[in-house]
């Protein structure tokens, strides 16, 4: 069967273009072909045309609206997922114009469908009381339990990325001072994040019971399972959640989020130091972001930092008494007295 020019086109944006020449990571080179197969899924059921049909003239700005729109209201997705596919879809444009100048038109026209707007919500994140109740949980008189304790304090005190925290290998911790781990984050980008003293000792005492300082072990995952492979994703959410079922049961007294998932840690660490005076700069290298733009994020819900920077802003107020009001005083005598 001769592959249509959206077919190779796809292909080559997949294979070649996002891995050889953007480098971006697999998991969103994942992302967007996820957005593809539903939209070659939407194509079927709702336009009738099969996958292997499928060309640039049949891929057109009003398909590409249709299919926004079916994603809201057949699949229910939020608008951040919406928006996340509309930004696969541009992306995958762009590409394709400068392959196929014959649909730069209708291109751009895709290109321009504008982003939807989304209430702003909070930051989920725990409280530092919140975050002692969590690393209570692990029994620390078992190795599994040792070993939990020091996965989860590493996530937070590095403000790594889930995937971050997975893709760790022993070769990236460094015990000697300065104690630094480095992380691998978006784009291949490595970063050297210093962690405390405390995890430092959580740190070396998990490392040496499992024998990962022994030579050979370097490019051992840092943290593995019982079948002694990296862990997934659901595995560390799993990890985390179930210590944080037992802490909201042993504090009920405590108001914890409702849930709890691994980018909290990320957020909490990250609102923790800014509450803590840390300057904004640093903390965008501490959490990988390109731009510092990103990072303000946090400004907007630290309520503590805008307490302090409207009383630093505030005006010193006369501390003379105002006259008091009488009811049969003369009103002329009154506003004479009342800046005196």
């Amino acid at each position: 069967m001769k592959q249509t020019d959206f077919a190779k086109t796809l292909t080559r944006y997949l294979t070649d273009f996002l891995p050889g020449q953007r480098n971006v990571s697999p998991n969103t080179i994942k992302s967007y072909r996820d957005t593809f197969k539903q939209f070659l899924a939407f194509m079927q059921e709702q336009k009738q045309t099969k996958p292997e049909k499928i060309s640039f003239t049949s891929v057109t700005t009003a398909n590409i609206k249709d299919f926004l729109q079916w994603l809201e209201t057949a699949k229910h997705v939020s608008i951040s997922t919406r928006n996340q596919r509309l930004a696969a879809i541009h992306s995958f444009f762009r590409y394709a114009q400068t392959e196929n100048p014959e649909i730069l038109f209708e291109s751009q026209k895709i290109i321009s469908i504008p982003f939807k707007k989304k209430q702003q919500q909070t930051i989920p994140h725990l409280s530092m009381d919140q975050l002692a109740y969590l690393f209570e949980q692990p029994d620390t008189s078992t190795k599994r339990g040792r070993r939990d304790l020091a996965l989860m304090v590493i996530l937070y005190d590095t403000g790594a990325r889930v995937q971050e925290l997975i893709d760790l290998k022993v070769c990236d911790v460094r015990l000697t001072k300065p104690t630094t781990i480095t992380l691998t984050g978006k784009g291949y980008k490595k970063r050297n994040i210093p962690i405390m003293v405390k995890t430092r000792g959580v740190l070396e005492s998990y490392m040496t019971e499992n024998h990962l300082l022994n030579n050979g072990r370097q490019q051992s995952p840092l943290f593995y399972n019982s079948r002694y492979q990296s862990f997934t994703r659901p595995g560390v959410t799993y990890i985390l959640n179930k210590y944080y079922k037992q802490a909201k049961l042993r504090h009920p007294e405590e108001i914890f989020p409702e849930n709890l998932h691994p980018h909290m840690l990320r957020h909490s660490k990250a609102l923790h130091l800014l509450e803590s005076g840390v300057n904004l700069i640093y903390i965008r290298d501490l959490l990988g972001h390109v731009s510092v733009t990103t990072t303000e994020i946090y400004l907007k819900f630290d309520t503590e930092v805008k307490r302090k920077a409207l009383e630093a802003a505030y005006p010193q107020v006369s501390n003379t008494e105002t006259p008091a009001w009488e009811e049969n005083t003369d009103i002329l005598q009154w506003l004479q007295n009342l800046c005196r």
